[in-house]
């Protein structure tokens, strides 16, 4: 199997997106005019939160190797996203 860098839910909404704007915007169908209004804001809202992970390395491990984990600066389409925690001020 291929990997893939979106994720499952990523892509049916993408393909709800795209059905909807065809049979719902283009056509006559209200309710697939609904589907594509939120299946658009639900992945606005998905990458606003950033709530989608993202694979950075896929190995097998053998017997003695060891791997170092450390952050990865949080990126929307290659910009840097301000943090959402609270600064704490002292």
């Amino acid at each position: 199997m291929a990997f893939r860098d979106t994720s499952r839910i990523e892509r049916q909404l993408v393909r709800l997106q795209r059905r909807g704007v065809r049979a719902g915007v283009f056509g006559d169908s209200r309710f697939w005019l609904y589907v594509a209004i939120f299946a658009w804001s639900s992945r606005f809202l998905r990458r606003a939160v950033g709530s989608e992970s993202r694979l950075v390395y896929r190995g097998e491990l053998r017997a003695g190797e060891t791997i170092r984990v450390s952050h990865v600066a949080e990126t929307y389409q290659g910009k840097r996203v301000r943090s959402r925690r609270r600064k704490i001020v002292a």
